[in-house]
């Protein structure tokens, strides 16, 4: 048969068992505010079983040698870790496309009495009022005046769409040093985890910082992991790898073999960015063709034309190829001397035209409702510059709403599989704590049986 103090290791066992599941509960309910905490459980199971010798022909006996805590475990799915993260990724993207886009729309202002739109409409109504008045000072003044805010509305919206691809641009930098500085932390983690590995311990805690830090990498760029045997991960983006096991790398995101030249980036925050990037160049480069468009298509026309004391040839605007929005602008010999704005046909033989000539000014203001720019006209063209963004920033809105629903529907499932409920843990403190009282009654039990043993054979 079992020693004497059998009962009291057994009643031992349940002592520590109790108090190591109270002291996993305790750390359950301290960090349940902790950002990327998984709920811990700890493992028993029943220690090992005495077995005595057969005797009297009644076979062994056995009896139970009571319980260990076996490991302490964390709340995780895996394929759940990786949904969520593809989840934050999308959202992430989403967002921040539709955050920029908005901010274009708000840099065009359309539809707006001080937008480019109505620039565009008040500087041509200028030629036509100039039509039945080609001598009046006032309404050549006007019509220069008129250029020259037209030249004010294209450097301003330029200005604008460069300053929001300016800070896109600073962003995009920002992320990448946030990006290669994650690939680190990951990676001294891997260092860390894989030496408590090999040491038979589950570092529950570093597993958790080291899974926040990778979906805080998601929420950047679109990221695959991989789980190696040594407890170490790789996580790679694309085809470019990020950290293999202890080893990080240095990405970029422009030159060979860089982020962008591999295409790997295709979710995150960089996505949306980059996406925002693009997009912002495009409607510079529209705004760039319509600059062109309209001083090109005026020019042509004015240059014909003679001003009231009969000069001639003079471009209306001036600009730089490759850079027309910012550089735009009104021919100072024309701005400083409206008398010089052509308005009239240059007569046969040279010379101030004939008065009430608004020939070259009818042509001008005819411009309006000419389709010269992609096969439409000037403001046809801004115009559907416009409305193509409208429709971009309507879908990022709509593809934010869904990446929102999506994210929030995952993040709730994982936190039901790995988020600290308190009402449990209240449950499993009461539990541990009852299981300890008993155990420690099995202890007393024991002892006086002991003792009564002792006391017994002593008066003997």
């Amino acid at each position: 048969m079992p020693g004497t103090f059998f009962g009291i290791n057994i009643g031992l066992s349940g002592l520590q068992a109790s108090q190591i599941g109270q002291d996993v509960t305790g750390h359950n309910i301290a960090n349940s505010g902790t950002e990327g905490y998984s709920v811990q459980a700890v493992n028993q199971k029943t220690a090992e079983t005495w077995v005595s010798a057969d005797t009297a022909g009644a076979g062994p006996s056995v009896l139970g040698g009571g319980v260990e805590s076996r490991s302490i475990t964390r709340a995780r799915d895996g394929y759940l870790d990786a949904q969520v993260r593809n989840g934050l990724s999308e959202q992430s993207a989403q967002t921040t496309l539709n955050d920029n886009l908005k901010q274009v729309e708000a840099a065009y202002g359309e539809p707006s009495n001080h937008g480019l739109n109505n620039g565009l409409g008040t500087f041509f109504q200028n030629f036509t009022n100039l039509v039945n008045n080609p001598e009046d000072a006032g309404v050549r003044a006007t019509a220069v005046a008129g250029a020259n805010a037209l030249v004010s509305q294209f450097h301003t919206l330029q200005e604008r769409l460069t300053g929001i691809g300016t800070q896109v641009g600073n962003t995009i930098s920002s992320d990448v040093d946030t990006l290669n500085s994650y690939g680190k932390q990951i990676a001294d983690l891997n260092i860390t985890i894989r030496q408590s590995v090999v040491q038979g311990e589950t570092p529950n805690d570093l597993l958790d910082r080291r899974d926040l830090l990778i979906d805080k990498l998601a929420q950047i760029a679109n990221v695959n992991v991989v789980n190696r045997s040594d407890g170490t991960v790789n996580v790679s983006l694309g085809t470019s790898t990020l950290v293999e096991g202890v080893t990080p790398s240095t990405l970029s995101l422009t030159g060979p073999g860089s982020l962008t030249a591999r295409g790997d980036i295709q979710g995150g925050e960089l996505g949306g960015l980059l996406g925002a990037q693009s997009s912002i160049a495009g409607y510079k480069s529209d705004l760039n063709t319509l600059a062109s468009s309209l001083a090109t298509q005026v020019n042509a026309v004015h240059k014909t034309g003679a001003g009231l004391d009969g000069t001639t040839g003079l471009n209306l605007f001036q600009f730089t190829p490759g850079n027309e929005a910012d550089t735009l602008s009104v021919n100072p010999t024309i701005a400083n001397d409206p008398s010089k704005l052509a308005a009239a046909s240059v007569p046969p033989g040279g010379g101030p035209p004939p008065a009430g000539d608004g020939t070259v000014a009818a042509q001008l203001a005819a411009l309006q409702n000419t389709a010269q720019t992609n096969g439409q006209t000037l403001q046809a063209f801004y115009q559907k510059s416009v409305s193509g963004l409208g429709g971009q920033s309507a879908a990022a809105q709509t593809a934010t709403d869904s990446a929102n629903a999506n994210i929030n529907q995952l993040q709730q499932q994982r936190a039901s599989v790995s988020g600290v409920s308190t009402d449990t843990e209240m449950v499993n403190m009461l539990k541990y704590q009852r299981s300890y009282e008993a155990s420690a009654k099995v202890i007393k039990t024991m002892d006086d049986m002991v003792n009564t043993l002792i006391t017994d054979l002593g008066g003997r």
